[in-house]
């Protein structure tokens, strides 16, 4: 499989919808990502729940799952996300998540720089993010990475918790500087 962009040596696959059980191993790992928006630990079917959770009327084409790989062959991250949605043009990333232990070390923006990158070469031209208010941690990442407020919304039922989502948007007009 020939990866769709790289920072160093993790480098990004998209995978088949079937195969997203196989992330279930990194969203167990990322325990304190899942307490913190959902209130609970990853569920036992978490990673097999992903593509079924996108809106009504997104194909299977529109949606995509890309595994962030490390040299040793483990996933390490992932994006989960929807192009041409909600109009032609338009993506929208639900969620991108780095293990622990990758975290801090410039990893997820450099990640980032080349998934923009690649949602511009399939004609995407904005990308938007929703942030959840109990994460400002995720908040400052996505101001940094120069995207914008657009509005709030909510408060929506997350697992086990009730809070407003900041949808963000970062237009897609230059090429990512590469790092």
């Amino acid at each position: 499989m020939h990866p769709l962009f790289h920072l160093g040596d993790v480098t990004a696959h998209r995978i088949d919808d079937a195969e997203a059980e196989r992330l279930q191993p990194l969203l167990e790992r990322c325990e304190d990502f899942f307490r913190l928006c959902y209130g609970r630990p990853a569920r036992a079917d978490e990673a097999r729940q992903l593509p079924l959770e996108r809106p009504p009327g997104v194909t299977p084409e529109q949606g995509h799952l890309l595994a962030l790989v490390d040299p040793t062959g483990a996933w390490v991250g992932l994006f989960e996300g929807l192009q041409d949605f909600p109009t032609r043009g338009e993506a929208y990333l639900g969620l991108l998540l780095l293990e622990p232990g990758t975290r801090g070390r410039g990893l997820g923006a450099g990640l980032l720089a080349g998934y923009e990158d690649w949602l511009r070469a399939s004609g995407q031209q904005v990308l938007r993010v929703g942030v959840s208010e109990p994460n400002p941690a995720a908040l400052r990442f996505w101001t940094r990475e120069g995207f914008q407020a657009e509005t709030w919304v909510g408060p929506l039922t997350q697992g086990e918790l009730s809070y407003r989502v900041l949808r963000m948007r970062k237009t897609l007009t230059a090429p990512a500087a590469t790092p």
